[in-house]
């Protein structure tokens, strides 16, 4: 008797759980990459030897000044292990906003000092971007690796 009671639950279970995946995902959208207009930064940096807390208070300082006056929708600094390379993600709902971004940057308080304490190694940009927003990067002295989706989705 207990243990049919047992497999009465453990078939109840079964069946719930895959439903419960239909009401997390139920208020979401799902976009083919190839269909979106976002773009993802990812830029892998060395840290030029400057010491990690450092680096740390500047890329809070960074963080939370960009947080106040750009449209990134992701932005983050990762540090690696041994202190020497950090990777910066940040992603746009555009290419204009990308390009906002970039002006911003390069007109603002913190271009010079980002340099004091990076060296951008790879610079790669995922999504569609614009021609417009590859001419400007390209005309700021921006080298980028430029990849295209081939299969994926952004869930929102």
């Amino acid at each position: 008797m207990r243990q049919v009671k047992s497999i009465s639950i453990l078939l109840a279970l079964l069946f719930a759980i895959p439903s419960c995946k239909n009401i997390m995902y139920k208020d979401s959208v799902v976009i083919k990459n190839a269909d979106s207009n976002e773009l993802t930064f990812i830029l892998e940096m060395n840290t030029k030897n400057n010491l990690n807390a450092e680096i740390e208070d500047f890329t809070q300082y960074l963080s939370d000044f960009i947080v106040e006056r750009e449209p990134s929708t992701i932005y983050g600094y990762y540090l690696s292990e041994d202190g020497k390379k950090v990777t910066l993600i940040e992603r746009y709902n555009n290419s204009l906003d990308g390009i906002k971004h970039g002006e911003d940057f390069i007109n603002g308080p913190n271009f010079e000092n980002f340099f004091k304490f990076f060296e951008i190694e790879t610079f790669i940009v995922l999504g569609k971007a614009s021609d417009e927003f590859k001419r400007f990067c390209s005309e700021n002295g921006f080298v980028i690796d430029y990849r295209e989706s081939i299969g994926g989705y952004i869930r929102k």
